[in-house]
């Protein structure tokens, strides 16, 4: 008498994966960088769900955000790597592009990397999101900044990050001249939210200047 094969059980993880970053910044507050985990998405559906968030994103970020949208979004983070090919590692192994930003053990954000391809292979476009109630006390400045590092250093054939901005979104546009980000240029009412047009604006960082920035401030006294 035949049986047929069980079906393999899926395990996920019961907690969270470990970060790949630990800041602790000036005002004590223990910030993470980790990969997300399927047991993200009650905290995501609550943080993302902003219209202020939404309006300063693509329209692939809904609001409402629901937990549905959570779900579908952690399916995605948990499963987007790089491509060897394109994008080698430090490591030699692909790495996840999304992660999770984590203030004093609370989700407040996302940090990701969105490979551009062809002729611009060397490039990764950087995005982020933090939740409003986390807005102007210095969190995307410091992730920012240590994860810039970090690309650097497991990218090593990463020359170029860039930035696309909603013309109106003046608090990110200073989180990255910040961080050492140039605005390159406008594309002109690149951009429909809603009923409305805006400007895109484009910042890039090049990794001959972050090197210079670092080494500029290693040598003040």
């Amino acid at each position: 008498m035949s049986t047929s094969p069980k079906t393999p059980v899926l395990r996920l993880p019961s907690t969270p994966p470990p970060p790949i970053l630990t800041l602790i910044p000036k005002t004590h507050t223990t910030i993470e960088i980790r990969p997300f985990h399927i047991f993200d998405a009650r905290p995501v559906a609550r943080i993302a769900n902003s219209p202020r968030i939404a309006s300063c994103m693509r329209n692939t970020f809904p609001y409402p955000y629901t937990s549905k949208d959570a779900n579908h979004w952690l399916l995605i983070a948990t499963r987007s790597y790089s491509d060897p090919e394109t994008k080698p590692t430090k490591s030699g192994k692909p790495l996840l592009l999304d992660y999770a930003i984590i203030v004093n053990g609370v989700l407040v954000g996302d940090i990701g990397l969105k490979p551009l391809w062809d002729v611009e292979s060397d490039t990764f476009e950087i995005g982020y999101w933090l939740g409003e109630e986390f807005w102007g006390v210095g969190i995307m400045t410091a992730v920012l900044k240590e994860f810039i590092a970090w690309v650097w250093e497991q990218f090593p054939t990463v020359r170029r990050l860039e930035a696309m901005v909603f013309d109106f979104n003046e608090g990110s546009k200073k989180v990255l001249s910040r961080v050492g980000f140039v605005q390159e240029g406008v594309k002109r009412e690149a951009v429909r939210k809603g009923d409305k047009i805006h400007d895109m604006v484009v910042f890039g960082l090049l990794r001959r200047e972050w090197t210079t920035q670092v080494l500029s401030v290693s040598a003040e006294p």
